[in-house]
């Protein structure tokens, strides 16, 4: 269903892009409804960067907001540059969707001269910019917030210039973090990812871009009751993260941990008041900030309801007397993340506390007046069957009365390039089929109210999570028949491939590089 773009307009408050006048046209694309793009700080974080750069217009697009943009109705093929920020492997359907539907060419090596140049980036792009590579002209590693102004600026220099699309590309690829796929050639044998063949001139490996996040501001600019948060004003306290749990791409991308001075912090919170009085706070882990409290007792005593992305068990079981400011926060339902009810397999991942700690952590959570818990677990675990994980449940659940609610949440455990477990077997699908039957089967016998990933969607964003650019290609192909998930489909194409559907997602690479090893994350591995 296409939304009215003329009441979304109507309800938003906050920064205009349609009074911004520049000599050239970005676009950026959101792959994902118009709900959940408004909800996107990373997204909303480009558009503003971008509106920052003086020749530069910026404009938005949107699933379900229609093929033009949604400032003034322009076709995306008539902008000069096409911004999108990839978070999941999945948001690769949307992404060749957008550009079916819009008439924009969705393989990069096919474009025309006169069609815009396509920029990816986000996390995806910073974990497997191989899966990217068919459809983009650029793939940016890392932090954008220093090197965008930079790019651009070097893009209108090659217009200045009057250079060909290929030798517009080739002047970019110098600029740091910026991976130009059609100069770097995979080479694949079997199983084995032998590396890359690139034209003479470009980086050997794309270092990942990291900022200092003191020098730079992130916080909502356009504010809608039509946003998922619903005028919520969103802004990032911190990013990366202290911890290491070998599972977390996120970790893998953003690390090391970087604080924002509380100087800032209160700035940011004095501009979303003129707007809100619904905060969120964002990062990877905002309790780690050494002002917190601070933090939170600005936001309180600007009359803020406060919420939060994301908070660790581990620091929250160390420093009980935050849990009194979160109730002071308006919290009602706490989210954590034991991924695991096994504390050995906790321990391994990284993940802290043991059972008679998280026994601990969640009573006192109840005792001081938050109704609801929410709890967070992988499944699919080679390690452990869901069994464990049942286990510790069903000893929590014995220490909860009826006036308080515990719930779950699971997905299925994907390795991803760059964490400790990017070479890791995974189970079978079969396998997970059973895990996931056995997982809900002990939930509703324990009257636990729960909500779980897709099995399809799982096994797929497995498949895409530590492909190449090969398979990738196919993704286009099989959308024109169906919507992309149809495993019958995948198995035709990885068997023209010579792979295996039930095997190879599993494992896909021997021996010791992979297609994401064109990147260059500066980190030494555990």
């Amino acid at each position: 269903m296409i939304l009215n773009i003329t009441h979304l307009k109507n309800l938003e408050r906050g920064l205009s892009l349609n009074n911004k006048m520049g000599k050239y046209l970005f676009v950026g694309c959101f792959p994902g409804p118009y709900e959940m793009g408004m909800a996107n700080l990373g997204y909303q974080s480009v558009l503003k960067t971008v509106f920052d750069s003086p020749q530069w217009r910026v404009e938005r697009l949107f699933t379900d907001t229609g093929i033009r943009t949604f400032e003034k109705s322009i076709p995306v093929a008539e902008a000069d540059i096409v911004g999108l920020t990839l978070g999941f492997e999945i948001e690769i359907f949307s992404l060749v969707q957008l550009f079916m539907d819009s008439g924009l060419e969705v393989y990069a090596n096919k474009r025309a001269e006169n069609q815009p140049l396509v920029l990816v980036g986000g996390p995806l792009a910073s974990l497997n910019p191989e899966i990217i590579a068919p459809f983009a002209d650029i793939v940016f590693i890392g932090e954008s917030e220093e090197s965008l102004p930079d790019l651009l600026t070097a893009w209108e220099e090659t217009q200045d210039l009057d250079l060909s699309r290929q030798e517009t590309l080739f002047y970019l690829s110098r600029f740091p973090g910026v991976y130009v796929p059609r100069f770097y050639f995979p080479m694949v044998k079997g199983s084995i990812f032998k590396g890359f063949e690139k034209v003479g001139g470009v980086p050997e490996r794309i270092q990942k871009q990291r900022v200092d996040v003191s020098r730079f501001e992130v916080f909502s600019h356009i504010y809608t009751s039509q946003s998922f948060f619903k005028n919520m004003g969103l802004m990032e306290i911190n990013r990366g993260c202290s911890y290491r749990c070998r599972f977390c791409a996120g970790g893998a991308i953003y690390r090391p941990l970087r604080q924002r001075p509380i100087e800032m912090v209160m700035k940011m919170i004095d501009n979303l008041e003129k707007f809100t009085s619904h905060l969120g706070i964002i990062g990877s882990d905002v309790l780690s900030h050494p002002q917190w409290e601070d933090i939170i007792k600005y936001a309180i005593k600007n009359a803020f309801t406060v919420n939060f992305s994301s908070l660790s068990a581990v620091t929250l079981s160390r420093r009980r007397e935050y849990l009194s400011y979160l109730v002071k926060c308006g919290i009602k339902t706490l989210t954590l993340a034991p991924e695991s009810g096994d504390a050995e397999t906790r321990q391994y991942f990284g993940k802290g506390l043991d059972d008679e700690e998280w026994t601990d952590l969640i009573q006192n959570i109840f005792q001081s007046g938050i109704p609801k818990v929410k709890l967070y677990f992988m499944i699919g675990k080679a390690f452990h069957s869901a069994e464990k994980d049942l286990d510790f449940i069903h000893k929590l659940s014995r220490k909860i009365n009826s006036k308080h609610q515990l719930s779950v949440s699971y997905s299925f455990l994907v390795p991803k390039p760059h964490t400790d477990l990017e070479n890791m077997k995974s189970l079978s699908f079969l396998a997970w089929k059973k895990e996931r039957e056995l997982f809900e089967t002990g939930l509703k016998k324990m009257k636990i109210r729960f909500s779980g990933e897709s099995l399809r969607v799982a096994w797929i964003e497995l498949l895409l999570a530590r492909a190449d650019r090969f398979l990738a290609q196919e993704i286009p192909n099989l959308m024109k028949q169906k919507n992309g998930l149809v495993f019958n489909q995948w198995k035709t194409v990885l068997k023209k491939m010579g792979r295996e559907f039930d095997e190879w997602p599993r494992h896909p690479w021997e021996g010791d590089l992979y297609p994401w090893s064109i990147i260059d994350n500066h980190e030494r591995r555990l």
